[in-house]
């Protein structure tokens, strides 16, 4: 029988062994990973390099994925990174350098704090240099108000540190906290921490706070003691922002005859005819340092400023198509959006905001905003939803992006999701004042909420208290709660630090409500001619004067 079967299989075609699933490794994702690099597909090559570092034990892989997708912008991937990082290699500096940076991003300051903490190893081995290179490192990240935090938690632990009081100072000025920033810097200056930038910020935050005379007592006691040509320069520039423009003038032609033409100089005399609104002189001045090769893409980018300023649109666009490089990169082709869009061409703004993530995929994700933003100005409200939805899925906790999308859906009618997208971003930060006042501001306009409103407004005055936005907000949520003569106080003193169309909208109500409806028909009216297409002014008159 045996011998039967036998032959009979033999007459049969061979039987195939049993399938084994093929389970990919790390070496094929990082396959795919350098493939999709190649082919410039690099939202599915940071996915790609992320599969590789969970599939493997080699930290030096996790450090690459990391790497690659923060460099993109792809913070969520970046984050899972450097988390596989650290499970590789706990005392990875990079890994929490890179946690760091991300976990304040998303204002989870306890987390980033402790990264921070473990990146710059025991306190007592710490060095100025180490405080003043993580102020250096996190100047250009968009929370100040965390970074300032960070910092302050971490001069806790180290307050002689003269090096962690001057980044605690040059972030609490980023941020707006001047008494802070006072303090620090001064503490900086008592230190001796390179004592003369500490000095600087002293008179830029006396400035700041209003402090004109004192601040300008100051630089001038900081030249008589030390003199030179970068102290000259910085005096230079807090007369302009004191307003002291001719006084300014009349130093830089002392300096012109002490240093002679110097590069700096005419970047500071173009800068300053710009603020004083002489734009052939700072024409003149940027054109010549363009000429000269010297400080190229600012040139470039304050004379496309100028043009704009003049209404010549195709002129700005042409000097910031020039913008090829440097930290004008972005910023230029945003304006050349804006350009666009005063030619009443947003169409062309996005396929070249499309161009431009093509040839600099960097900056891919940091396009969406302005791409959301002209797709809502040409009526596509799914799509400028869609496009917050895709820089949200790398930033999730991105609350200046919450907040956008948030207006949008507000605009578009979508109510109680807007308001919940408003919730989200005050979860996220709590002391945000922007997200605070968004929220307490809609929840006043639209809804009976009104308490809760007051409440949100009422502590984002406390962050923001010289903020016009927020003051008009206050005074619009008195207003609703009946209490005229403080909402009248508050909207006048909006009023006072902006001429906005709102602002002129709500301060003419309370004024019509209180029998002043002379003068409100006064401000509607001049605020009008300025502001025709300004839907709450219009809305408002609309009620009013029939």
């Amino acid at each position: 029988m045996l011998g039967l079967f036998a032959t009979g299989c033999a007459t049969q075609s061979p039987v195939e062994p049993p399938a084994v699933d093929y389970i990919p490794d790390a070496s094929y994702y990082l396959l795919m990973a350098e493939i999709a690099v190649q082919r410039k597909e690099y939202l599915a090559a940071a996915k790609e390099y992320l599969n590789a570092a969970e599939r493997s034990a080699d930290p030096e892989l996790a450090a690459r994925a990391t790497e690659f997708a923060f460099e993109y912008g792809y913070d969520a991937f970046a984050l899972s990174g450097a988390r596989r990082l650290l499970v590789l290699d706990p005392d990875s500096v990079t890994g929490h350098e890179y946690a760091g940076r991300l976990y304040l991003r998303r204002n989870d300051l306890a987390r980033a704090l402790y990264h921070w903490r473990q990146a710059l190893g025991p306190v007592e081995q710490r060095t100025d240099d180490d405080y003043l290179d993580l102020g250096a490192e996190l100047v250009g990240e968009a929370n100040a108000n965390g970074v300032t935090t960070l910092l302050s938690r971490l001069s806790i632990e180290a307050p002689d540190r003269a090096g962690l009081s001057l980044a605690l100072a040059q972030a609490a000025f980023r941020s707006g906290a001047y008494e802070l920033a006072l303090a620090s810097a001064r503490r900086a200056v008592d230190a001796g921490q390179d004592s003369v930038q500490a000095q600087m910020l002293v008179a830029r935050t006396l400035l700041a706070t209003g402090a004109d005379y004192q601040a300008l007592q100051f630089m001038e006691e900081l030249l008589a003691i030390s003199p030179g040509f970068g102290i000259e320069l910085e005096y230079q520039r807090l007369l302009v922002a004191a307003g002291r423009t001719r006084r300014a003038m009349e130093r830089f032609q002392d300096l012109v005859e002490r240093y002679g033409a110097h590069p700096e100089l005419v970047r500071v005399h173009g800068l300053i005819s710009l603020t004083a609104g002489q734009l052939d002189h700072a024409e003149r001045d940027f054109t010549e340092l363009l000429n000269r090769g010297q400080r190229v893409y600012e040139s470039l980018y304050y004379l496309a400023q100028i043009a704009l300023i003049r209404g010549d649109y195709p002129e700005a666009i042409r000097f910031l198509s020039r913008i090829r490089g440097g930290s004008y990169l972005l910023p230029a082709q945003l304006r050349m959006t804006g350009a666009f869009s005063a030619l009443d061409k947003p169409q062309a703004g996005l396929d070249h905001l499309d161009t431009f993530a093509a040839e600099f995929p960097r900056y891919a994700v940091d396009t969406l905003e302005s791409q959301a933003q002209l797709l809502y100005q040409m009526g596509r409200v799914e799509e400028a939803l869609e496009s917050y939805d895709r820089i949200l899925r790398f930033r999730p906790d991105a609350v200046n992006i919450l907040i956008a999308k948030a207006v949008v859906l507000d605009q578009d009618g979508q109510l109680n999701d807007a308001i919940d997208v408003m919730e989200r971003a005050v979860a996220i930060a709590p002391v945000n004042a922007s997200a605070l006042n968004t929220l307490g501001y809609t929840l006043t306009n639209r809804t009976s909420r009104h308490r809760e409103g007051y409440i949100l407004i009422r502590r984002a005055l406390e962050i923001e208290p010289d903020s016009p936005a927020i003051i008009d907000s206050m005074g619009w949520t008195l207003f609703r709660r009946g209490r005229l003569e403080e909402a009248r106080s508050y909207l006048e003193l909006a009023y006072s630090l902006l001429d906005d169309p709102e602002v002129v909208a709500h301060l003419g109500e309370v004024l019509w409500r209180m029998g002043e409806q002379e003068r409100a028909r006064d401000l509607w009216d001049r605020s009008f001619v300025a502001n025709p297409d300004s839907e709450p002014l219009k809305e408002t008159r609309a009620r009013f004067l029939r």
